[in-house]
């Protein structure tokens, strides 16, 4: 019966019916069916799409290790105060913030033996006081923790990643880089100083330990980030911002503004990532201007503006 009312519509010169012109859903973003020509705007229209792009460089990037890091304080910057006798606090001469020197009168306390006169407990080191559990009448032993003190001009950048051959690519000595959300756009320097010789039971993370100057004092601990190690020498190449590529491993683009208003898209081979940078190998030029805000829209409009496959569609079939 198909074949035969088939038959009989191409008799009559009727058309067949088809589906309409932007029925084809396109796939996610990123996929290789999206719409890939050309695509011209108008002023209008770019700014609705919110288009930021920047210029394609030639730079110095080096192979990297990025990890998740914390900055916490150097063990030989960190003092517990503590007393080597059972007591009393008495009065208290520094304060949760105060910056202190070594051997600056932290407290008054008395001891519990019979006959002690009373003695002040001095800071160690030069530092912060960023714990104080010392208050004036606390009873405390040897083992009571009564405040703790920091040197921040140096801190340690302890970045964690899992057990994997990246272990064996990173030693004390190479450079090193903090990124943080707090101060964005800044880079904080340092250098390797130790890497864990093992880990804890019952956990799969490593730790490498990089020392930063805090000349700025901006820095302190608890600050969490991403940590960037440099694990091979410097290499010039092609880079754009990781944020202008597109894509998936094996199918990667960007968005290259070809004159005002005109963009393509074009197929790219990315290498060495370090940071917020990522190398092109193949697609991209020294110069030319690639899309870094707005292309993930880009990619379904057609020229005109319309968002692809919204012309005639309805979604309540």
């Amino acid at each position: 019966m198909k074949t035969l009312l088939v038959l009989a519509v191409l008799a009559t010169g009727l058309p067949l019916l088809q589906a309409g012109p932007g029925h084809d859903h396109p796939s996610e973003p990123g996929g290789a069916a999206s719409p890939g020509g050309p695509v011209e705007l108008t002023a209008q229209q770019a700014a609705n799409l919110g288009l930021q792009t920047v210029e394609a460089e030639i730079v110095e990037l080096a192979p990297t290790l990025e990890v998740p890091a914390v900055f916490v304080l150097p063990p030989e910057r960190h003092a517990r105060i503590t007393a080597p006798f059972a007591g009393r606090v008495t009065a208290l001469l520094a304060k949760l913030g105060d910056h202190v020197h070594r051997g600056q009168p932290l407290m008054r306390v008395t001891p519990l033996a019979v006959g002690s006169p009373p003695q002040e407990i001095r800071a160690p080191l030069d530092g912060v006081v960023f714990e104080q559990d010392a208050v004036i009448g606390l009873p405390f032993t040897p083992e009571t923790t009564l405040m703790e003190t920091g040197d921040y001009r140096e801190l340690l950048a302890r970045g964690s990643f899992y057990q994997s051959p990246e272990l064996t690519r990173v030693a004390p000595g190479q450079k090193s880089v903090v990124l943080l959300d707090v101060f964005p756009g800044e880079r904080f320097e340092g250098v390797v100083q130790r890497i864990d010789p093992g880990h804890l039971d019952g956990s799969a993370f490593f730790h490498i330990y990089a020392l930063v100057p805090n000349t700025s004092h901006k820095l302190h601990p608890n600050y969490r980030g991403r940590m960037l190690v440099e694990t091979g020498a410097l290499q010039t190449v092609v880079a754009v911002p990781r944020r202008a590529v597109l894509g998936r491993l094996g199918a990667r683009f960007v968005y290259v503004q070809t004159e005002p208003l005109h963009f393509e898209r074009r197929d790219v081979v990315t290498g060495l990532v370090s940071g917020d940078r990522v190398e092109i190998v193949e697609g991209v030029l020294p110069g030319d201007i690639v899309v870094t805000n707005g292309h993930y829209q880009l990619q379904y409009t057609t020229s005109g503006g319309a968002v692809a496959g919204e012309a005639g569609h309805d979604h309540a079939h």
